[in-house]
């Protein structure tokens, strides 16, 4: 499966319907979120994380 097919899979399970790819970043609540390998080792990781695209973090403090 791949990283952006865990990420939809996570993001729904958590019961959020407002989201979208662009490209593969991942787009909720107008935040972005880059897709990643997680390889943390916890028994419940579903071996993906998200992490907040530092892009958007510039555009947030202009």
């Amino acid at each position: 499966m791949s990283l952006k097919a865990r990420a939809r899979e996570k993001v729904e399970r958590a019961g959020i319907s407002n989201y979208m790819f662009d490209h593969d970043i991942l787009v909720m609540c107008g935040v972005r979120y880059t897709i990643a390998a997680c390889d943390c080792g916890e028994p419940d990781c579903d071996g993906v994380k998200l992490e907040r695209s530092a892009a958007m973090v510039g555009r947030v403090l202009q």
